[in-house]
C-alpha cells in the first residue's frame, strides 16, 4: 500500500512538472531573463544625406491605393498590390511583436496601433540594398501618443528577449532593436512625439556596434525638428506637399542602374499626388530635376526622333554632357585615351536609347549626334571614323572565342567593315557569342567559329550626322533606313510642337510584346514550369490589357530650362501620329 502511495505521489509530481513546463512554454509566466544579446550588425554603405528615393506622405497607409489610381497602373496592378503592403511580413511581424509586448507586460495598447501610426504624415528615405532593391530605409514621423508608446517599450526592454537597448544618442535618447525574426531586426529611436524607424542596425551602427557619427547626427536632427538633408539634396526643401497628398522622388542614378555618369543633366524624377477637391479628380503630376551646367548644348531632341525607327517599345532622350562622358574613356586604356579628346569635340546635344520588340531587352540601339562643326568638316569626319571604327570598336568590342580562327592570344572573330563613300556611311560589325544573343549561330557564315548557339552581331555605324550603335545589327540597319527615307521615323508619331521637348516615348503594345517574350525566355519550360504557368495565368493577361493603350510620351512644358538646378514640369500625352 505504501509502495502504491509512493508511485501515485511520484506520478502527481511528474505530471505537475510537465504541466508547468507546458504552461511556461506556451505562456511564459515565469520568465527568467538574461541580458539580451545585441543584434549582429553588418556594414551598410549608404549616403545618409542622399537617399536613392524619398517618399513624403500625408498617410503612408493610403499610398498603395492612390498609386493604382493612375489609369495605366490600374490596368497593370490589381488589389493584390494594395493587399501586399498591408500584409507584408515586416508589418505583420511588427504587429505581432507589439501585441505580444502588450499581452505579456500588461500594456494598454489597441490592436490597430500600427495602422494608427502609418495613418499619420511620414517621410521615408530609401537606399538600394545589395540585390538592387530599395531594401534599406528610414522612416521619420510625428505621431501623437508616440511618447506613451516609447515609454512603455522602454520600461519592458530590460526584461524582454525580443527587445533590447543597443545605443544612445548624444542627447541621451535611447535606441532600441526589435528582433522580428532570426535574421531581421528593426531599430528605432523616439523623442517627445517624433519617431524614427530604421530597417536594420547597420543603418546607424558600424560592425563593432558603435554609432556612425554622420548618421547619428542625421537621426538626431530628425528627432529634434523633423528636418533632414534628403529634401535639400533633391531641391525640395521649399516645395510644399499637397494637402492629404503624396510625393515620390527617385534618383536617376538608381533608375539607370548606375549609368547616370553618361547623362548628368537630369538628376531625379518626381511624382506628386493631389487628392480630389471640389468634385474634381485625383491627379498625379510629374517633374524632372534638371542640372543646366551639365547641358552645355541644351536639351532639344527633335533631330533624334527624326533619326530613330518608328514603333519602339520605349525610347528616352539622354541629356549627355559629352565632356564628362568622354572622360570615362580614359578608363579603357590606350584606345580610350586616344579617342576621348576627339569624341569630346565631335559629339553634341542629347543622345537617345531605344528598345524594339523585334530585338531584345539587352540589345537597345543608341544614337548620338555629331556637332555642327564636325558635320561640315571632312577632316573631323575622318578623325571620328578613325577614333570610333579603327581604335575604340576593335579594342573594346568582343569576347574570347575558343573556336575563332585567329592568331591573337585573346582570340576573337574579326571586325567586318563596310563603307559607302557615296552616302558617307561606314559601319563595323563583330560577332560575339552569347546564349542571349539576338541571332542564331547556325545561319551565320562563320558558325563554326562561334562558341554558343546564339550570338550578338554588335554593330557601329557612322553617318555625316549621327553615330549609331547596337548589339543587334538589325536596329542599326533600320536606323540607317530611316535616314535614307526608306523606313518611317519615330518623329512621324509625335506631335510636331512637342518634338524638341519630348523626353520619353513608350508604345505599350510593343513594350508588352517585348516583356512577354523576355519573361518566356527567362522561364524555360523544362526548368521553371510553375513560374512559367503563373506568368501565363496572371501576368500576360495584364500585359495584353496594357497593350491596348496608345503610344505615350513625356515632354517638358514649353518653358525655358532653369538657370540653375531645378524642377521642370513634365506632361504626359497620348500620341496618334501627325
Amino acid at each position: 500500500m505504501k509502495r502504491a502511495h509512493k508511485i501515485a505521489g511520484l506520478a502527481i509530481v511528474v505530471a505537475a512538472a510537465l504541466a508547468l513546463l507546458i504552461i511556461q512554454a506556451l505562456w511564459r509566466p515565469f520568465e527568467f531573463h538574461h541580458e539580451p544579446e545585441k543584434p549582429q550588425v553588418y556594414d551598410v554603405h549608404i549616403d545618409i544625406n542622399r537617399p536613392d528615393a524619398v517618399i513624403d506622405s500625408s498617410a503612408l497607409s493610403r499610398l498603395p491605393r492612390d498609386i493604382v489610381k493612375v489609369p495605366l497602373l490600374q490596368t497593370l496592378l490589381t488589389e493584390d498590390f494594395v493587399d501586399y503592403y498591408e500584409t507584408h511580413p515586416t508589418r505583420l511581424s511588427a504587429e505581432g511583436a507589439l501585441r505580444r509586448f502588450a499581452f505579456e507586460h500588461d500594456l494598454d495598447w489597441r490592436d490597430g496601433i500600427i495602422r494608427q501610426i502609418f495613418d499619420e504624415p511620414a517621410r521615408v528615405l530609401l537606399w538600394r540594398s545589395p540585390d538592387h532593391r530599395l531594401g534599406r530605409w528610414m522612416i521619420s514621423m510625428r505621431r501623437n501618443g508616440v511618447a506613451k508608446l516609447v515609454q512603455a517599450i522602454g520600461n519592458v526592454a530590460a526584461s524582454d528577449s525580443q527587445l533590447s537597448r543597443i545605443a544612445k544618442l548624444p542627447d541621451g535618447t535611447p535606441v532600441y532593436a526589435i528582433r522580428l525574426a532570426t535574421n531581421h531586426t528593426l531599430i528605432y529611436a523616439a523623442k517627445d512625439d517624433r519617431l524614427v524607424i530604421m530597417s536594420e542596425p547597420g543603418m546607424l551602427l558600424d560592425n563593432a556596434n558603435e554609432p556612425i557619427r554622420e548618421r547619428v547626427k542625421a537621426v538626431t536632427r530628425m528627432l529634434d525638428d523633423g528636418t533632414d538633408d534628403a529634401l535639400r539634396s533633391y531641391g525640395l526643401e521649399h516645395v510644399p506637399l499637397a494637402a492629404n497628398g503624396h510625393r515620390l522622388a527617385v534618383s536617376v542614378n538608381y533608375l539607370s542602374f548606375g549609368y547616370q555618369a553618361f547623362f548628368m543633366g537630369i538628376d531625379a524624377l518626381r511624382f506628386d499626388f493631389a487628392p480630389a477637391a471640389n468634385g474634381g479628380e485625383s491627379t498625379w503630376s510629374t517633374s524632372a530635376l534638371v542640372v543646366p551646367e551639365h547641358l552645355p548644348q541644351g536639351w532639344n531632341s527633335a533631330d533624334l526622333w527624326h533619326a530613330l525607327p518608328a514603333n519602339p517599345a520605349a525610347c528616352a532622350s539622354l541629356p549627355v554632357d559629352w565632356n564628362d562622358a568622354t572622360q570615362l574613356l580614359d578608363r579603357l586604356g590606350d584606345a580610350g585615351k586616344e579617342a576621348a579628346p576627339i569624341l569630346s569635340k565631335a559629339l553634341a546635344g542629347p543622345a537617345a536609347v531605344c528598345w524594339y520588340a523585334k530585338s531584345s531587352l539587352v540589345a537597345p540601339v543608341f544614337v548620338a549626334q555629331l556637332s555642327p562643326g564636325a558635320q561640315r568638316d571632312p577632316k573631323q569626319q575622318a578623325a571620328i571614323r578613325h577614333a570610333l571604327g579603327e581604335v575604340l570598336f576593335p579594342q573594346i568590342i568582343g569576347a574570347y572565342e575558343a573556336k575563332a580562327d585567329s592568331d591573337e592570344d585573346y582570340s576573337r572573330l574579326p571586325v567586318q567593315t563596310a563603307v559607302d563613300d557615296a552616302a558617307g556611311v561606314a559601319s563595323w560589325m563583330r560577332p560575339v557569342s552569347a546564349l542571349a544573343g539576338t541571332a542564331a549561330s547556325s545561319t551565320a557564315p562563320f558558325a563554326k567559329q562561334l562558341s554558343a548557339p546564339r550570338y550578338f552581331p554588335v554593330t557601329l555605324a557612322l553617318t555625316p550626322r549621327y553615330a549609331i550603335f547596337s548589339p543587334d545589327a538589325r536596329l542599326v540597319q533600320d536606323t540607317l533606313a530611316v535616314l535614307d527615307k526608306r523606313y518611317p521615323a519615330l518623329a512621324d508619331t509625335i506631335a510636331p510642337a512637342r518634338l524638341a521637348s519630348t523626353m520619353v516615348v513608350i508604345a505599350p503594345s510593343a513594350a508588352a510584346a517585348m516583356a512577354e517574350r523576355e519573361v518566356m525566355l527567362a522561364l524555360p519550360a523544362d526548368q521553371e514550369p510553375i513560374f512559367r504557368n503563373a506568368a501565363r495565368t496572371y501576368l500576360f493577361p495584364k500585359l495584353r490589357a496594357v497593350a491596348q493603350y496608345p503610344t505615350i510620351s513625356l515632354s517638358r512644358r514649353n518653358a525655358p530650362l532653369p538657370s540653375k538646378a531645378g524642377w521642370v514640369d513634365v506632361d504626359w500625352h497620348t500620341e496618334s501620329g501627325k
